[in-house]
């Protein structure tokens, strides 16, 4: 259903891929599930018809299936100074002890203009608090650092885009530079708002996009378009430690002296990625090839976006690179955000969930599961 309305289900891949309803809320947002599986949380936002203003925090237990409202946000949060209006469309991010959740709202503000901030959500408190960051981008919040090292607890990987974008009812797309600087940076950045290292990925001829931990190693991963390797367009995965620098050096990241940066795809001569999935190991991955119209390698029936799965090999004589091997071509049409292939690798290494409108109504995404794989290994 593209008409806008979301609902979460949980699919049963032990009973034939059953599925179950979480939510019958209008707008569900942020869902994340509690570190012990035990409870599926999520974020509601205000319903005309409901007669409730304010943010709602709701859990569902994923034994019982018992639904409760935990809390509802209305008062003007801490850090912020401003009510809520409403809960951003991103991806919730559960801290590694499983107590923070992290999500992004648009606040309330006199003259009517957003106002974005990320926000954090104590699930043992309920208390909320937030920091300003980029007020007029809605690609708030932040990824939590995935590890279970006590020095980084509570670091997210976050980004400055540096400009507003905006899309109206017929689909025409504005944009507005608040920088110099017309590119984005990456930044880990703690839960007071101060950005403790930056990502040295980025700068002229080289982009950054699908950021992410490389599991639960403290490295970033960046989908990275790159000039400056061949006569054409490379999609490459970037890594990167985070390092500390002068504020100076945040508009060419590539160039932050004493940085430790390497090209993991750098023996695949046309990755062309997009998307990836970590294993918290840092070692698994399932990527994918870009599909939008220009890039990638055109080929018979729809893009070329395929998927493949990915091996680190450390050998100790090179910086790490992803060992590939061809697993299947979703053959969906991307032609919207909404049929981009978007894989996910199961925690237990034996699945990968990827979209598709290949079976349906070109637009109308299916989830789809393939098995039965084996990651490559070093001969």
């Amino acid at each position: 259903d593209l008409s806008g309305s979301v609902q979460y289900m949980m699919c049963d891949i032990g009973d034939g891929f059953s599925l179950r309803a979480l939510t019958d809320d209008g707008d569900p947002r942020s869902p994340v599930i509690s570190k012990d599986g035990r409870f599926f949380y999520y974020l509601a936002n205000p319903r005309d018809d409901a007669g409730v203003a304010g943010i709602s925090l709701k859990r569902v237990d994923l034994q019982s299936f018992r639904a409760e409202t935990m809390a509802i946000y209305d008062a003007p949060v801490d850090g912020i100074g401003k009510r809520p209006l409403n809960a951003v469309p991103r991806i919730g991010s559960l801290r590694a002890d499983g107590r923070m959740l992290c999500s992004g709202f648009n606040f309330r503000t006199d003259n009517g203009e957003p106002h974005f901030a990320p926000v954090f959500v104590d699930l043992e408190t309920l208390s909320i608090n937030g920091f300003d960051w980029e007020p007029y981008s809605w690609r708030v919040g932040g990824s939590y650092f995935r590890g279970d090292d006590p020095a980084h607890l509570g670091h997210l990987l976050m980004g400055k885009c540096n400009r507003s974008q905006q899309w109206d009812k017929d689909g025409n797309y504005t944009e507005k530079w608040y920088s110099d600087v017309h590119r984005g940076q990456l930044h880990i950045v703690d839960e007071a708002g101060s950005i403790v290292g930056t990502v040295p990925i980025g700068g002229e001829k080289e982009g950054v996009d699908h950021p992410c931990w490389r599991g639960g190693r403290y490295e970033v991963t960046t989908h990275s378009g790159r000039f400056d390797t061949a006569p054409h367009w490379r999609g490459t995965i970037m890594c990167a430690e985070p390092i500390a620098c002068d504020p100076a050096l945040w508009a060419s990241p590539k160039d932050i002296p004493g940085a430790r940066r390497f090209e993991m795809t750098r023996k695949f001569i046309r990755p062309d990625v997009c998307h990836q999935s970590w294993h918290v190991d840092g070692i698994h991955g399932a990527f994918d090839t870009e599909g939008w119209a220009g890039r990638g390698t055109p080929c018979l029936q729809g893009p070329s976006a395929f998927l493949y799965l990915g091996t680190v090999i450390e050998n100790g004589r090179e910086e790490p690179y992803i060992l590939t091997k061809y697993l299947l071509h979703p053959r969906s049409s991307w032609n919207s955000a909404f049929t981009e292939n978007c894989q996910e690798l199961s925690p237990d290494l034996k699945t990968v969930f990827f979209n598709s409108d290949w079976c349906g109504k070109i637009g109308h995404p299916q989830v789809f599961a393939v098995r039965g794989f084996t990651f490559p290994e070093a001969q």
